[in-house]
């Protein structure tokens, strides 16, 4: 949500705080699952572990890349950490902890998605998918250059474009559409980014999703100002921004960042791959390594059969992770 914008949700997030651990020494709970919100949990995990709670975290918090000290408060604090990614596993093992790859959820969720009978428009020439964002921040600072790019795009090449509108996000939302010769959709996202040529995603699990389905892709991301600076000094991750290139360890899509983001640059970098086969192809190949390295199916199975081993005290079951 970025570091500003978490100030409003100050006071929701301490009543939540003080009525979880409430709740914990009332109920005594055989374990506590705390999944992902790391500010939070570290409050949360220090009272539970006071009060004898056994501490299991999944979807790990992502400090191991702007705080290395709370990772391996983590890995000495939980029982059992359960991790979306299998380097992920490899950082909290090396710190002494438990930790198990699990996989990552959203492979289920794609395979559903590309199986569904959501039909979607056949192609009548290069097409462009926008993902602009999930939130509505995102939306109102990315929609209008990806909208914009789309129409340069359409004017010179003929590109048809579809945007995918978030969950909760009204049409309203995302001005100048028709104008543009967008359309806008809610539904068959995943038959649709197997359809695309080229997409523009906002930076988050999106791009994985994108992966999965094979959509070559051009990741994008603007912020605040104040964001940035602070992001600036806390986060060293060397492959960049999105999850794409830090699950592949190398820069396998590109990635425009605060001014870059732009229509002029966008178009750009779109036409870029839309003219040079080659590029698409190598980079259909190197996702196809991406989505591999998310684990197969059945995660959140995964997920609780490793819950249950250690709420029951049994051996890791190296059979039930998703790699070793």
């Amino acid at each position: 949500m970025g570091f500003s914008e978490i100030l409003g949700k100050l006071p929701a997030v301490f009543r939540a705080l003080s009525a979880l651990r409430r709740g914990a020494a009332a109920r005594r709970p055989d374990a506590a699952v705390l999944i992902d919100f790391p500010d939070f949990h570290a409050a949360l995990s220090r009272r539970l572990q006071r009060d004898g709670i056994p501490l299991i975290y999944y979807v790990s918090p992502q400090v191991w890349a702007w705080r290395p000290a709370r990772a391996r408060v983590i890995a000495h604090r939980a029982r059992r950490v359960l991790t979306l990614f299998s380097f992920e596993a490899d950082i909290y093992r090396r710190l002494g902890g438990d930790a198990i790859w699990t996989g990552h959820p959203i492979v289920d969720e794609v395979r559903e998605g590309l199986s569904s009978s959501v039909p979607v428009p056949e192609r009548a020439r290069p097409r462009l998918v926008l993902l602009p964002g999930s939130r509505r921040g995102e939306v109102l600072r990315h929609w209008p250059p990806m909208r914009d790019a789309a129409a340069r795009l359409a004017h010179k090449r003929g590109v048809e474009a579809f945007a995918v509108r978030a969950p909760g996000i009204g049409e309203e939302e995302y001005p100048g559409a028709a104008e543009a010769g967008v359309g806008l959709t809610s539904s068959g996202i995943h038959p649709l980014l197997a359809s695309a040529d080229v997409a523009l995603v906002a930076s988050g699990t999106a791009t994985l999703e994108a992966a999965l389905c094979g959509a070559p892709m051009v990741v994008v991301y603007r912020t605040s100002s104040a964001n940035l600076a602070i992001a600036k000094m806390l986060v060293n991750v060397p492959w960049g921004i999105s999850l794409v290139n830090i699950v592949a360890q190398e820069r396998v899509v590109p990635e425009l960042l605060q001014e870059e983001v732009n229509p002029e640059r966008l178009a750009k970098e779109t036409e870029t791959l839309l003219e040079s086969s080659p590029r698409r192809e190598q980079m259909k190949r190197d996702l196809e390594r991406v989505a591999a390295g998310l684990g197969p199916p059945g995660a959140s199975e995964r997920a609780a059969e490793a819950v249950i081993e250690a709420v029951s005290g049994g051996a890791r079951s190296p059979a039930r992770a998703a790699t070793r």
